[in-house]
């Protein structure tokens, strides 16, 4: 189907013809698309949004000179898009200007403010030297305008974190955005070949690299991130390209169950918890490689992490590179549930997440778990710790004494000082 027809140039050889549309209503998952017709060949570029319109660019602005259109500018609903037409292929150019975040839909987001000086040149130099396949050659052909000076003080850096396991440090400092950086998550998981190889999880349907938590310590330039599939990954910033024969893991069983015993008379303590994950704080050795696959006697799924983790050496670019990651595993036929919390201290080289079944913490540089413990022993009377809800109201005392008056005002006054 075609939409619009813009003109036709006639150069030394042959003449173009560009249009937009050009595919079948036929075409199953058809998407706007822009028709480059050059003599005897034809090629269709398909788009991500809506085409609004399109313009050819040439070397004079003059009409009655010969004009030989050297790029074509099309503008989408959401983007620019540059399209060269002077190399075989018709790469686009480079885009300067971050248009749109949503390359892939934001699932986080995070602000810093007044980060170290030296961290956004650090972040740019690794950035600078990620390899960009697929485009032109060539720089931006349009010029023109100026940016006012709408520089901060103070440096201002906003992570996003998307729907495909990317993660993008943006500079925030200037009046426009700018990408310094972006890390790939899903980099260290196997990835499904075909339709029976699916991540074995029930919590998310689609988009199982999805990131859902991010944790960023812009002092020691410590990342975590937590993923929908229950997983976290901290990494660790390195301007030097290393080769990772085996990547460091941990599987953790992070659920809990409860007795259904009641006691009959109410001044007994109710039973302790049983859990189903070790909750004893001995460092736990890192997994050398993945796990497989295991099912209990009854036919439930056990110990089973949500991906698989690559058992091949993997390369890691300059910038940050992956130090630990952290798995939920399957318990009795239950799959884990989501992280819903997560901090990283560099200081203490400490981890902690948790989700509504319990809280764990990590060592990352020993490659340890330090604590394990359910919702239950967090909230039940079996903490040694727990602390009786109080009123801070003072409390009615019979008469009596003035001592008694003076201990309760003074208790009222305390605590209602705390407040």
């Amino acid at each position: 189907m075609l939409f619009v027809i813009l003109t036709m140039y006639f150069i030394s050889r042959e003449p173009f013809i560009i249009l937009s549309g050009g595919l079948s209503y036929d075409t199953v998952g058809r998407r706007p698309c822009l028709t480059v017709m050059h003599g005897k060949s034809t090629a269709v570029l398909e788009m991500d949004y809506s085409i609004v319109d399109f313009l050819t660019l040439c070397e004079t602005p003059y009409p009655n000179d010969f004009q030989e259109p050297y790029a074509v500018v099309v503008l989408l609903e959401k983007d620019l898009v540059l399209i060269d037409l002077a190399q075989n292929g018709y790469p686009i150019f480079e885009n300067p200007y971050p248009l749109s975040i949503h390359e892939s839909p934001v699932t986080c987001c995070e602000y810093f403010a007044d980060c170290p000086v030296d961290l956004i040149p650090a972040l740019y130099s690794v950035g600078a030297r990620q390899k960009r396949q697929g485009y032109s050659k060539k720089e931006w052909p349009i010029n023109g305008g100026n940016w006012g000076l709408g520089a901060q003080s103070y440096s201002e850096i906003i992570i996003t974190g998307h729907a495909d396991g990317s993660v993008k440090f943006w500079d925030a400092s200037a009046i426009n955005l700018q990408v310094l950086y972006k890390l790939k998550t899903s980099k260290v998981f196997e990835k499904s070949r075909n339709k029976d190889d699916k991540p074995n999880t029930d919590i998310v349907d689609e988009d199982p690299y999805a990131i859902q938590i991010i944790s960023w310590c812009p002092e020691g330039r410590m990342l975590c991130i937590a993923g929908v599939s229950a997983h976290v990954i901290i990494y660790r910033f390195s301007k030097q390209e290393v080769i990772t024969e085996v990547i460091p893991m941990l599987e953790v069983r992070l659920l809990y169950e409860i007795s259904d015993v009641e006691s009959p008379e109410g001044e007994q303590a109710p039973p302790l918890p049983t859990p189903v994950g070790s909750a004893n704080p001995q460092p736990v050795p890192p997994q050398s490689h993945p796990s497989t696959s295991s099912t209990s006697s009854d036919g439930l799924r056990d110990n089973v992490p949500c991906l698989k983790v690559k058992n091949s050496p993997l390369k890691q670019s300059p910038g940050y590179q992956t130090e630990l990651v952290i798995q939920l595993v399957w318990v009795s036929g239950e799959p884990p549930q989501q992280i819903t919390s997560l901090a990283v201290n560099s200081s203490y080289g400490l981890v902690v997440f948790g989700n509504c079944s319990g809280i764990a913490m990590v060592d990352y540089l020993q490659k340890a778990v330090l604590l394990n413990l359910g919702t239950i022993e967090l909230c039940g009377s079996s903490d040694p710790y727990r602390r009786e809800p109080r009123s801070p109201r003072k409390s009615r005392q019979p008469s009596g004494g003035k001592k008694k008056k003076v201990l309760s005002f003074r208790f009222s006054i305390n605590a209602e000082s705390l407040l």
